[in-house]
């Protein structure tokens, strides 16, 4: 695209018209500061904590398990994020040479301030977790009075929001699963699009990707796993074959809740995967690699760009809004809509380590479709019920009465 774009500028400029570029300004408002704006010392404290948090400070106090890159990675975001939030609150940035002048209790209030004003007062995801990290750092790293923890604690359980489940977005997004003929479309979209790859005219390459796209999709359907796991999918290290069955296996400290993923995969998912190894993956190779999806050097693709493809491809072929995590939420829609309850079966599918969540998440989705199971079950007992012939009435009173003396009725 950027190659096709140039073209064009450069022919309008043979053709002799001006080429004329129109400034589009950006409408994001960037509240962080770079490291550069603080003194140095700052980041070489936020560098010691990030140790500390990576495992390899062995100090008796460290924590129970290193944390992933991608956590080291949001967590110097958020103490930047937090120290920029001070000089948004007229602090200067040289008064900030640690993550101690952060924390004190003044401080800590001035920072969460400046995240509820900008959502309007109410406390929001960003700043609970806010909250709930810079009161966790203050009592492990700072190691700050506790009398002065006690103070941040009721804080940040006051900002705290309640797990509400699946958000209202991904509630929306479903919803088109609700029509039969939506499920239908999605669930054969694999076949069709394997029919569409072998017999289209399209350039091998062209073929190649989008039977790339069936066996990811597939994949996603029988073993709704988190982006990251997908994309990393190693031939050798994660599908097993042991005689006709065909297993993915990602052990846990690779499973951001580290729950390990042990997938017998069904026998069209198996076949699908086999025939986009066999016949168009060697196509998209560019250096040797054992991914399931290679992307340059002998690297896997990227997770954005794979994770962009699949959901261009659902979009085109389903008009249905996806995107790879909401995978994980189709398939507890999909099942549970048809067992209403067993919560325990999509638990362990989707690696959730309490059933509450579990719960939590699916407990309104499947509302409906419980609805409907209660009154199919009531309306089956009615029937049974009119099937039954008629019960022998019984005596009325004054024949009873007759009975009960021995004699007629009068």
């Amino acid at each position: 695209m950027v190659f096709l774009a140039e073209l064009r500028r450069r022919r309008r400029e043979v053709d002799g018209w001006p080429a004329v570029v129109i400034e589009r300004p950006s409408r994001r408002v960037t509240h962080i500061l770079p490291w550069s704006a603080f003194p140095t010392s700052f980041k070489h404290d936020v560098d010691l904590f990030l140790e500390r948090l990576s495992g390899k400070d062995l100090s008796e106090d460290g924590p129970p398990r290193p944390a992933r890159p991608s956590t080291l990675q949001k967590r110097a975001y958020q103490l930047r994020l937090a120290a920029s939030a001070l000089i948004h609150r007229g602090h200067k940035a040289d008064t900030v040479h640690s993550i101690a002048d952060l924390l004190s209790l003044e401080r800590y209030q001035e920072i969460l301030r400046f995240f509820l004003d900008r959502h309007g007062g109410k406390t929001s995801q960003q700043v609970a977790e806010m909250a709930a990290f810079l009161k966790d750092v203050a009592r492990h790293w700072i190691k700050i009075d506790s009398s002065i923890l006690e103070k941040m604690k009721k804080i940040s359980s006051r900002l705290s929001l309640p797990r509400r489940g699946m958000t209202p977005k991904n509630r929306e997004r479903l919803r088109p699963l609700d029509d039969p003929e939506n499920v239908a479309l999605f669930l054969a979209l694999p076949q069709r699009l394997r029919r569409e790859v072998d017999t289209s005219k399209r350039n091998s390459r062209s073929k190649a990707i989008l039977s790339q796209m069936a066996a990811a999709i597939a994949l996603l359907q029988a073993a709704p796993i988190r982006r990251k796991n997908l994309t990393a999918i190693d031939l050798k290290k994660n599908l097993i074959s042991r005689g006709t069955k065909l297993y993915l296996v990602v052990p846990e400290e690779e499973v951001k809740n580290r729950e390990p993923i042990d997938f017998e995969l069904p026998a069209e998912t198996r076949d699908i995967l086999a025939w986009y190894v066999r016949e168009h993956r060697p196509l998209l190779i560019s250096a040797p690699t054992d991914a399931l999806f290679p992307g340059r050097r002998g690297n896997a693709k990227s997770s954005q760009t794979l994770a962009h493809q699949i959901s261009m491809t659902v979009f085109k072929y389903t008009q249905l809004k996806f995107n790879v995590h909401l995978f994980r939420h189709a398939g507890g829609k999909l099942f549970l809509d048809a067992r209403p309850g067993q919560y325990e079966v999509m638990r362990r599918v989707l690696g959730h380590r309490s059933i509450t969540t579990t719960t939590n998440l699916y407990a309104g989705a499947e509302t409906r479709s419980a609805g409907s199971h209660f009154a199919s079950v009531i309306a089956e007992r009615r029937r049974l019920i009119e099937q039954q012939p008629p019960a022998k009435k019984p005596p009325d009173a004054g024949v009873r009465e007759a009975a009960r003396r021995g004699g007629g009725v009068a």
